[in-house]
């Protein structure tokens, strides 16, 4: 059961409780950008699955 509502937005569950805090989301969301322009899509995929890991989330 979700702690926070999802918020109506398109993206991941992930975004969608960011979106409870607009300013959250959007600081998210410019990291997120850098971060694409700056890595691989190879890596970054790695990052996920990595963080998901370590915080033991279903990918």
């Amino acid at each position: 059961m979700a702690r926070l509502p999802e918020v109506n937005v398109e993206g991941t569950p992930f975004k969608k409780a960011l979106a409870n805090a607009p300013e959250i989301l959007d600081a998210f969301q410019q990291m997120d950008n850098a971060l694409n322009n700056i890595l691989e899509p190879e890596l970054m995929e790695m990052l996920r699955l990595r963080s998901a890991s370590n915080n033991g989330c279903d990918y």
